[in-house]
């Protein structure tokens, strides 16, 4: 426990505070990513695509990804400049934008689904389940992130 709260950056008083400021931008890139995701996503179905003779399927996981990835390419902009500030080193970026995505896709593409069927399995509502969901992934995504995604090199 004193090695996760260490990484975190929790070794003096203030860094609680800090701590909790940066969870709080993380949140509000979250919230930018969502209005990104979901704008992307419907204008790609109901504007974009809307002529083209695909399977239903086909029209959907297109929309989805198209919205993911502009979500991503938001959340990496915001949160290398605002939340976690990575330096101008291009490979350094280049790593940070490929393991943020992973970490948004382990849980908003695996994690997530999964307990969204286990709890409407539990016979709850689908947005509640959404609701309870998001409890779990933004917390883990936001250490997963910090921990791991834009974590600073040590430098000897």
């Amino acid at each position: 426990m004193k090695k996760l709260l260490s990484a975190l950056g929790l070794e003096a008083p203030g860094d609680l505070r800090q701590l909790l400021w940066q969870f709080v931008k993380f949140g509000l890139v979250g919230v930018s990513n969502t209005v990104i995701t979901y704008a992307v996503e419907q204008l790609c179905y109901y504007v974009i695509f809307r002529d083209v003779n695909w399977p239903e399927r086909a029209l959907v996981f297109t929309a989805t990804f198209l919205g993911f990835l502009a979500g991503t390419l938001n959340s990496w902009v915001w949160n290398s400049r605002f939340v976690f500030k990575t330096g101008p080193d291009k490979g350094q970026r280049l790593k940070n934008i490929l393991k943020m995505t992973v970490c948004y896709a382990l849980t908003g593409l695996v994690l997530g689904p999964v307990l969204k069927l286990w709890l409407t399995g539990l016979s709850l509502p689908y947005w509640l389940a959404s609701l309870l969901v998001l409890v779990v992934t933004v917390p883990l995504n936001f250490i997963l992130n910090k921990l791991w995604a834009f974590r600073k090199e040590k430098t000897e």
